[in-house]
């Protein structure tokens, strides 16, 4: 095996304990986790929505600025569970009673992310892919319905959120998110 793949391997070997350190091993299904917050890598933004808006379709950005104090930017983790090797979820904000998922069906590069009428479709389901070693809890986060695209930041606002949208899947800071408590330090 050239040493290349054995990294591969290594790395997913790592991946796959952090995933079961994080949400547990031995069922098919973890238990849900309630009041979180998802956070960026590249500036530390929070998910919440835009205007703190709870409407179908709102769209989902990231806050920069601490002052920003959305009753949208906490979320709760759904249905989590192990399908074919690759860690699930749904993500549904709190205040609004919504799913993220992508703004259309057939998503593509530059798809805007927005919250709908939870549905239990695929669409609103996202894998969770580990990046780094097994302790950084860093996330690639991909629609279900297409794991070559990750929820990516798109463009800095007025210097205290940021717009998001789907892109490559890579594992670029933009790309990277970390779920922690509402709130807390971590």
């Amino acid at each position: 095996m050239s040493t290349l793949r054995s990294l591969r391997a290594l790395t997913a070997v790592a991946g796959s304990v952090a995933l079961l350190a994080t949400f547990g091993a031995g069922s098919a299904s973890a238990a849900d986790r309630t009041g979180q917050d998802l956070i960026n890598r590249t500036d530390g933004s929070r998910l919440a929505l835009h205007s703190d808006s709870t409407a179908d379709g709102a769209a989902a950005v990231s806050l920069r600025d601490p002052a920003w104090k959305h009753r949208t930017e906490v979320w709760d983790e759904v249905g989590g569970r192990w399908e074919n090797g690759r860690y699930t979820l749904t993500f549904k904000n709190k205040a609004a009673d919504k799913c993220l998922q992508p703004a259309d069906a057939e998503p593509a590069r530059g798809t805007t992310i927005v919250v709908r009428t939870c549905d239990g479709s695929d669409l609103q389901r996202w894998v969770l892919r580990p990046e780094g070693d097994n302790n950084s809890r860093w996330w690639i986060w991909q629609p279900k319905v297409d794991t070559d695209l990750a929820m990516t930041l798109n463009r800095y606002n007025d210097g205290s959120w940021n717009t998001l949208y789907l892109d490559t899947s890579y594992p670029s800071a933009d790309r990277l998110w970390h779920l922690a408590d509402d709130n807390t330090s971590w």
